[in-house]
């Protein structure tokens, strides 16, 4: 009598699960994991004095950055912008009004230091602080002249790189590499971050500083 495919089905569902019953190891079911963030372990910046980043001076600074570029004197609205930018350098608006002086005074170099910071910031939007921490690492351990894409990184840029990465990891909240990564998201410590990504998509901002910082 010649077997049937569904007997031969049959018999070969039972072999599996004679197999499967005689085996000395459990049948273990995948489990799916979900995190919302994953956190890379933390990374010793430079010894970086803490009282070098001064919200309340920096703000003074972007005050006079703001007062000048309002008279049109572009000189020293770009002077105090960058000291204010020294101050705490994640401040969008000092970025900026940075630029605005660069753009005024046809500063190719200027413009393209400005925006790339510009960028990496605005790129921040929605990711956790050590990511911020560990891109401006990447960035600032870069050796002068060496050519990104279309960006060729001087001592300037490798020197703000330096400083945003102390800075983000001095407000890192993670402390130890087995913490569990609870930490705030970038936008969410500066809050501003995600209002001025809009009105930056709105006004046709990055589609050109995405061509120049990656």
């Amino acid at each position: 009598m010649r077997p049937t495919v569904k007997s031969a089905l049959i018999s070969m569902v039972t072999v599996v699960a004679l197999l499967v019953g005689c085996s000395d190891q459990p049948v273990e079911i995948a489990k799916a994991h979900h995190r919302t963030h994953f956190s890379p372990p933390q990374v010793p910046p430079p010894l970086w004095p803490g009282d070098n980043f001064d919200e309340t001076r920096a703000r003074a600074q972007f005050d006079l950055a703001n007062a000048a570029k309002a008279k049109g004197d572009w000189s020293h609205a770009r002077e105090a912008a960058e000291a204010g930018l020294a101050l705490w350098p994640i401040d969008i608006e000092g970025w900026e009004t940075l630029l605005a002086a660069c753009d005024a005074q046809s500063d190719v170099a200027c413009q393209h230091y400005a925006t790339f910071f510009h960028a990496k910031l605005i790129g921040l939007n929605g990711l956790p602080m050590r990511s911020a921490t560990l891109g401006f690492q990447n960035v600032a351990e870069n050796e002068v002249g060496q050519h990104v894409d279309n960006f060729v990184y001087d001592q300037k840029t490798l020197d703000m790189a330096t400083r945003l990465w102390v800075f983000c990891d001095q407000h890192d909240t993670i402390r130890h590499p087995t913490d569990e990564p609870t930490e705030q998201a970038f936008d969410e410590t500066y809050p501003y971050v995600p209002v001025l990504l809009v009105v930056g998509v709105g006004a046709g901002l990055l589609t050109g500083i995405k061509s120049v910082a990656k």
